[in-house]
């Protein structure tokens, strides 16, 4: 019997019957062509999702209409020649077992401009923050869309999808239409709670025109957006009684608009399961199944809020980009063996290491499903060789896992009397700890394989020679550059980020972190938690340029909340007994009184400072081309 009895049990949203709660979230995945049209690399995605016993799979949010596109390479349904690509996604995951949805969605005033040729719509002409102005929808306009969802639901029909679901979250054009702050019309279309949902009610009054009333269709909403005058729950137990009303056969809970995505897709520095009491709340107020969703990232989390009745179904966007074999996993008793998602959000969102292409920092393998058939196990052409694999970070670790699986005789030499090595360090920032969750399944990876791990062992040209590998793997990562990095006379200490972030250093205030590249942030934030006063002198533009948006957005935050002073643009030239010396923005030399405490250089890797994807990703890429 499973340990998960109800996650693991049969459900249905109308008249689609799931063999269990869990969904695979929407994301988009910039896998499509320029055309918006399917492809191999996106049906292989999907495919491997469905093998890996997921119970529902919605796709990316589609486009309905030209006007509605987000991206250069979104996924569209808004002509007939969408559909066979559209039938081949759908059949291929028919095949792996699968069942699988289409997210209809019109990008509305968070359209991309330059690819739709024009100024987004949206029901009202609001701006948000410093966001662009959109323009506001004549009524013709506005049935145009309804149309163009009801054309995309009898496409998703025709190309075989189990059902459809309506984007009406994440600001995009329906919810901007339930959104008190972005609707301000004084219409039919706007105006009270009720006429706000009449975008909503005409939609599905077209997808039933064309697709019947027993064709499977719920809606996506956001029952927070985060910003004053937005929809909050409130808000949002008024209008979802409606929507069920209007006839959509469930309700998929999220929250967040385009400005505040950060509480969407939240990072490491956001607690699990964090908007669960949005779907309670829901639930509380309609009939229909509920889908929660938001970092539900293990089975006993999602297990419990089916069980206390919080919600229907859990629905997993990261996590199972992180380990397709989730439920898999998950339902086999397995749970160890689940690869994690850390929340880091790096090769998900930022993807500023994947030419746009949604990736994974902890799993080399999404999205590389056709680049890399079959990883890691299933590529053992020549098995067998001796690999010895230098250091043991998270890149080192990924390489012995791919190497052993490939057949090898894999060993591991670290110098240090642990494993993880600068990432270990990074997940001693405050709010960073899940970090070390990567490192925690490698480290069981390893022992599931039966990789030995030597720790204390430095490698010498003379003892990598006398173990005698037919391959070395050098992953021995970066050091901090120390007090002989900056030229200095004496009167200022200093310390290593390292120090900092285990606890080990000893803090006088004032304390400076010099930086470049955003590299001091996190002994900032260590010390700054720690109550001391904190200076960052960074010698870039930008404070946390490595940082995808959301975790900087809540870094910074929490900065500016403890009163850190932060000076971009600042290069510190050296150091003596009167203070720091710094060339300011200006170009000109001048001396900070009172010298810091510490001292903190850019980290760096074997190859060159980036981040713990690339580590992962060519520490398996080096071990598969063995």
């Amino acid at each position: 019997m499973s340990e998960y009895p109800t996650l693991f049990s049969p459900a249905s949203i109308g008249t689609l019957a799931l063999p269990n709660r869990v969904v695979m979230a929407p994301m988009g995945s910039n896998y499509a062509d320029e055309r918006h049209h399917v492809t191999d690399r996106l049906v292989a995605f999907h495919v491997a999702r469905a093998e890996g016993g997921v119970g529902l799979q919605i796709s990316e949010h589609t486009a309905v209409h030209p006007w509605g596109l987000t991206s250069t390479r979104m996924l569209a349904i808004y002509d007939d020649s969408m559909v066979p690509g559209l039938r081949r996604l759908a059949d291929a995951v028919h095949e792996a077992g699968g069942r699988i949805a289409v997210q209809l969605q019109h990008g509305g005033r968070q359209a991309n401009a330059d690819v739709i040729g024009r100024r987004p719509l949206s029901p009202s002409a609001v701006t948000v923050g410093n966001g662009s102005r959109p323009e506001k929808m004549t009524e013709e306009q506005i049935i145009e869309a309804v149309e163009a969802f009801g054309e995309g639901a009898r496409r998703a029909m025709e190309a075989g999808f189990d059902g459809v679901e309506v984007h009406m979250a994440h600001g995009y054009l329906g919810c901007s239409f339930l959104s008190p702050l972005l609707n301000r019309r004084d219409d039919d279309w706007g105006g009270d709670t009720e006429r706000r949902t009449r975008f909503a009610r005409e939609v599905r009054r077209a997808i039933v025109e064309r697709c019947g009333e027993d064709f499977p269709c719920w809606c996506r909403i956001s029952a927070n957006e985060f910003v004053e005058g937005g929809t909050d729950l409130e808000e949002a137990r008024r209008f979802a009684p409606l929507l069920q009303e209007a006839g959509y056969q469930a309700i998929h809970v999220s929250a967040a608009i385009g400005e505040t995505a950060r509480y969407a897709s939240a990072p490491y520095y956001i607690e699990h399961g964090h908007l669960i009491e949005y779907a309670e709340g829901i639930r509380e107020v309609v009939d229909v199944p509920v889908i929660a969703v938001g970092r539900i990232l293990r089975p006993e989390m999602a297990e419990r809020f089916l069980a206390e009745g919080r919600c229907d179904f859990v629905a997993l966007g990261r996590g199972l980009l992180a380990d397709a074999a989730w439920a898999k996993k998950a339902s086999e008793g397995r749970e160890d063996e689940i690869i994690p998602c850390i929340g880091c959000n790096q090769g998900c969102l930022s993807r500023s290491y994947s030419d746009g292409l949604m990736q994974c920092t902890t799993n080399p393998w999404t999205g590389r499903e056709v680049d890399w058939p079959g990883y890691p196990g299933a590529l053992r052409e020549e098995a067998g060789r001796r690999v010895l694999v230098v250091g043991a970070g998270p890149g080192g670790m990924q390489a012995a896992i791919v190497a052993k699986h490939r057949g090898h005789d894999v060993t591991v030499w670290e110098q240090n009397a642990d494993v993880g090595g600068a990432f270990r360090i990074a997940a001693m920032a405050p709010g960073k700890s899940e970090l070390a969750e990567l490192l925690q399944w490698q480290k069981g990876e390893l022992d599931r394989l039966g990789v030995e791990v030597q720790t204390m062992t430095h490698a010498t040209v003379d003892s990598v020679l006398q173990f005698d590998p037919d391959v070395v793997i050098i992953a021995t990562g970066g050091r901090p550059l120390g007090p002989e990095s900056l030229p200095w006379g004496g009167g200022g200490r200093f310390v290593t980020v390292d120090e900092v972030l285990c606890g080990t250093a000893e803090i006088r205030d004032p304390v400076f972190v010099v930086s470049s590249g955003g590299a001091g942030v996190d002994a900032a934030h260590r010390l700054a938690e720690d109550g001391h006063a904190v200076t960052i002198l960074e010698a870039s533009d930008d404070p946390a340029p490595m940082l995808p948006a959301g975790p900087r957005a809540f870094l910074l935050e929490r900065l500016e909340e403890l009163g850190v002073t932060i000076h971009t643009n600042h290069r510190a030239l050296g150091i003596d007994a009167e203070g720091i010396i710094i060339e300011d923005p200006q170009g000109q030399e001048r001396r900070f009184d009172e010298p810091g405490t510490v001292t903190m250089i850019v980290i760096g890797d074997a190859d060159r400072v980036r981040h713990a994807q690339a580590a992962v990703h060519e520490g398996a890429l080096a071990a598969r081309d063995i």
